[in-house]
C-alpha cells in the first residue's frame, strides 16, 4: 500500500510540475507576488496558493550546508502552535534516503519538509530564482512576498 502511495504521490509530482513548465513566471523580490507552485511527501500533497489566508515560511535547505539546516530547524520550531503561520521547506539534497534521515535526526515536523528532485530543481530554481545557495522566503496572507532572508524577530512582527 506504501508503495502505491509513494508512486502515485511521484506521479502527481511528475505531471504537476511537468504540466506548470512556461505557464508562469515569477519574481521573487519583496513586493512582488509569490509564484504558486506544488510540493509533495510521503503523507501530503500541498499548494503555496492553499496557504492563502496564513503567513507562510518558506525556506530552501541543504543538509550539505550547515547554517541553512541549523535555520530550518529554528524555523520549525518557530511555526509550532501558531495558527496563522506555516513553513514550507524545500530540500535539495542529492538523494531522498538523505533528506528523510536528515528530518529524522534533526526532530522536526515531517509535514512541513519537502525534497526537490532533480528533475524539479531547475523548474524551481528558475521560478523562484531561489539559485544554488539556501535562502528564506517569508509571504503574507495575500500570496506577497514580504521579507528575503528573514530574521526571527522580521517574521513575528510581521505576524502580529
Amino acid at each position: 500500500m506504501k508503495k502505491f502511495l509513494y508512486l502515485s504521490l511521484t506521479l502527481i509530482m511528475v505531471i504537476v510540475f511537468t504540466s506548470g513548465k512556461g505557464t508562469f513566471t515569477s519574481d521573487s523580490r519583496v513586493g512582488k507576488r509569490a509564484a504558486n507552485f506544488t510540493a509533495g511527501n510521503d503523507s501530503v500533497v500541498v499548494t503555496l496558493d492553499q496557504f492563502r489566508g496564513k503567513f507562510v515560511v518558506m525556506n530552501v535547505w541543504s543538509s550539505a550546508d550547515a547554517i541553512s539546516r541549523i535555520e530550518n530547524i529554528e524555523l520549525s520550531h518557530l511555526v509550532e502552535g501558531k495558527e496563522n503561520l506555516v513553513q514550507m521547506a524545500i530540500n535539495f539534497d542529492r538523494s531522498k534516503p538523505l533528506f528523510k534521515e536528515v528530518v529524522a535526526a534533526d526532530s522536526i515536523n515531517p509535514s512541513s519538509q519537502f525534497y526537490c528532485e532533480r528533475q524539479d530543481r531547475a523548474l524551481f530554481e528558475r521560478n523562484w530564482e531561489a539559485g544554488e545557495k539556501p535562502c528564506t522566503f517569508l509571504i503574507n496572507r495575500d500570496g506577497v512576498i514580504i521579507a528575503v532572508n528573514p530574521t526571527t524577530a522580521d517574521i513575528l512582527g510581521a505576524i502580529k
